[in-house]
């Protein structure tokens, strides 16, 4: 559910500011709304120490654990900020270190090539007025300059010729691009090499030490983003002569406490309702069975508008069914049952949510599975006599004749879900003439599902159908903008009103991916099954292969299942039932001012 809000002006005097901004922090529940634009010397100078520690524990992050002995006692931000100092050097002088390493190690793969010697025995012959020049050749290339110049081929590599030409003054030089020989010997490269590792590695450990405080810092750095916060709300209040006033967003059943705190400070306030509601923040608060699904919207990272509709019930029990319907396999249910059990022991210390939908989820395939006879895609375990009679004939997964039940089963489903959007978009209206236009759509949707079964399936279409599509039209066409009047409002309507139906009629047929996703699954398993034991195992090897057969096979089975949960179930969600919802996503999060990081419930 989402929250109803407020919106909250509190008004104090000047020299009362940064008082009162205590005060509304300790209280935590307005969602601040800057008036103006908060800008102050102090803002930057801690914005300035900010991205300095931000920096700093960056850096230190990956050497955190590493040292084993104790953390630095840094007394303050001013310690703090000198360890940022010398990190931020020794950070550099890594960085350089490491560009120098493969600098040099690639100079160092230029001997594999050409063999190792020393290249200050070059400078010797060139001071004898002879020169030594190396190129890498191609085919062609080679051909033009074999007989031309002295030379010596050191190898031919991959289509290529590794030459060494010989010269005296005067003579003349090929006409190509010379290979850079190295300034050092392999030996001497190595050395060097060595050595910038063993600087590398002194900084390393001089960063995982600094790395042994980095609680104190990142506990410094949140004191400082609070102190910034604050200081953003106490300069984002605007000034009225010896007064000034903030702005923000408040829970309906939180107002009594600001109204109070006002009160009991001599804070001046005013109440009034949102006039802005894009701008207003959404809270959305609902029971414990619902609330399993947040860690779905967190992943997606989408918030509903405050205007507009929290899906997160009818989402949890649509996309349970399309989870059970997609993987649909109860073997696979019940190792994920096994899977989140053992989970949940492992990480007692995560939210329980993602472990609570996990094993909704599991048990609705194994339900699922259950009903429809699967589990590892084995036939023969659904044929056994206390299996086959939980199997329901019309949705088994090896029958031969059901495929077109399954099929309109998707489009029922689908109809259901839809029609549900436009029941909550018409209870919204119920008070306005807009109300009508929505039952003309639940109209059209059911005219566009027996059309959908007639033209996929062949069911025939029934006589009475289309009475309903063509009332539901005439629905869309006078009552979708009775505000635009009697003709502007059904013209403007019938502009996109053909594309919209026929949108209505694949909206449906899209469910169709609900059976074939799961049929899928079904046919993947049970040809890796034939694969690893159809022809039988007649020796140990063969049994040992056929177990990494069956292993890989459903494997793979299972992760191309959990792909089609996010791109089929949660699609069908967020945009075939959302659409018909007109759901924007553009919410805001409720992000009250306070002291922890709990946001009240």
């Amino acid at each position: 559910m989402i929250e109803k809000m407020k919106k909250i002006t509190l008004l104090v005097s000047e020299n009362e500011r940064t008082k009162f901004v205590s005060k509304l922090r300790r209280e935590g529940v307005v969602h601040v709304r800057h008036v103006e634009a908060p800008t102050a010397h102090e803002i930057n100078f801690i914005e300035q120490r900010l991205t300095k520690m931000e920096s700093l524990i960056d850096r230190l992050a990956p050497y955190r654990g590493v040292c084993p002995s104790g953390a630095e006692d840094l007394c303050g931000e001013r310690d703090i900020l000198e360890v940022a100092e010398k990190v931020g050097e020794a950070y550099q002088e890594k960085a350089e270190c490491e560009e120098n390493i493969s600098r040099l190690r690639q100079q160092g793969r230029w001997f594999a090539s050409w063999g190792e010697f020393d290249p200050e025995d070059l400078g010797e012959i060139r001071a004898r007025g002879v020169s030594i020049k190396f190129y890498r050749l191609s085919k062609h290339q080679f051909s033009e300059v074999e007989k031309k110049s002295s030379h010596h081929v050191i190898k031919k590599e991959q289509g290529y010729i590794y030459l060494v030409s010989i010269y005296k003054d005067g003579e003349k030089e090929l006409p190509f691009k010379e290979e850079e020989v190295p300034e050092k010997s392999l030996a001497g490269i190595n050395e060097d090499i060595r050595a910038l590792e063993e600087i590398k590695a002194g900084i390393e450990s001089f960063l995982a030490e600094k790395a042994a405080s980095i609680e104190s810092i990142i506990a410094c750095e949140e004191k400082l983003r609070k102190e910034h916060e604050a200081l953003q709300v106490r300069y984002g209040m605007k000034p009225e002569g010896a007064f000034a006033y903030l702005q923000g967003y408040c829970p309906e059943k939180f107002v009594a406490r600001v109204v109070k705190m006002a009160k009991k400070h001599g804070i001046g306030y005013i109440i009034e309702d949102p006039d802005q509601p894009e701008e207003t923040p959404t809270h959305i608060t609902n029971p414990r069975w619902v609330r399993i699904i947040n860690p779905v919207f967190k992943f997606m990272n989408t918030l509903p508008g405050y205007n507009e509709f929290d899906i997160s019930p009818y989402f949890l029990i649509f996309f349970s069914i399309f989870f059970a319907m997609l993987i649909g396999d109860a073997g696979y249910g019940l190792l994920f049952l096994g899977a989140t059990f053992l989970a949940r022991r492992k990480l007692a210390g995560l939210p329980k949510e993602p472990f609570l939908l996990m094993y909704l989820l599991s048990g609705c395939t194994v339900v699922w599975g259950v009903l429809t006879g699967t589990y590892f895609g084995v036939e023969r375990i659904a044929q056994l006599p206390g299996v086959r009679t939980l199997v329901i004939p019309q949705i088994s997964s090896f029958a031969e004749d059901n495929q077109n039940f399954i099929i309109y089963l998707c489009f029922i489903i689908g109809a259901v879900q839809l029609t549900l959007a436009h029941t909550l978009r018409a209870i919204r209206v119920i008070n306005s003439v807009k109300a009508l236009a929505q039952v003309g759509w639940i109209m059209i949707l059911w005219g566009m599902f027996f059309a959908a079964g007639t033209l996929v399936i062949a069911r025939p279409f029934p006589r009475f159908a289309g009475w309903p599509l063509v009332c539901g039209i005439l629905l869309v066409l006078l009552f979708s903008h009775p505000e635009k009047g009697p003709v502007k409002g059904p013209l403007s309507t019938l502009a996109n009103l053909p594309l919209s139906v026929i949108g209505a009629f694949s909206d449906i047929v899209s469910y169709l991916r609900l059976f074939a996703v799961g049929y899928a699954t079904v046919i993947v398993a049970d040809s890796f099954n034939n694969m690893a034991v159809g022809g039988g195992i007649n020796s140990l090897l063969g049994g040992f292969a056929a177990a990494v057969i069956l292993f890989l096979g459903h494997a793979l089975n299972i992760i191309l299942g959990f792909m089609a949960v996010i791109v089929h179930g949660i699609r069908l969600n967020m945009l075939e039932f959302s659409s018909h919802l007109d759901m924007q996503w553009s919410g805001k999060k409720y992000d009250p001012f306070r002291e922890g990081e709990t946001i009240p419930e």
